[in-house]
């Protein structure tokens, strides 16, 4: 990751089990994205409602764009709402539901495997904490 893409992220929160477990993996990049970079976290860093009109400047396709651009916004929205992930308000606003994401909890030192282990890339699907033994 460079240190440009570093400075832009937060780290208060991380995806669920949840999460992990029913999406795909280009879902999670999205949802990575929209709970650890600052352009789409308020000032207390939680995750903004984003618009689902693809022209505007804080929409849902954005997103998915500085997520990776090689993802269609439009796939992503159907799983994400087909999941249950992501909630359609009356106003047009995404609202992402709390039950995706939790607050990120720091790895202990003495866990240096498993930090080696998932500190190497963080889009690559993990396997539970009790399968790596």
């Amino acid at each position: 990751m460079s240190p440009l893409r570093q400075s832009n992220t937060v780290c208060r929160w991380e995806p669920t089990e949840l999460a992990s477990t029913i999406l795909s993996a280009a879902a999670r990049q999205v949802i990575r994205a929209w709970i650890s970079s600052r352009e789409f976290l308020d000032d207390h860093h939680d995750p903004v409602m984003l618009m689902m009109d693809t022209q505007a400047a804080n929409s849902f396709a954005q997103l998915v764009r500085s997520a990776s651009p090689e993802l269609a916004p439009l796939a992503v929205l159907n799983e994400l709402l087909s999941k249950g992930v992501v909630e359609p308000l009356d106003n047009s606003y995404l609202l992402l539901r709390r039950s995706v994401y939790k607050p990120s909890q720091p790895r202990r030192q003495s866990d240096h495997r498993i930090n080696r282990i998932l500190g190497a890339d963080e889009a690559i699907p993990r396997r539970r904490f009790n399968d790596i033994y």
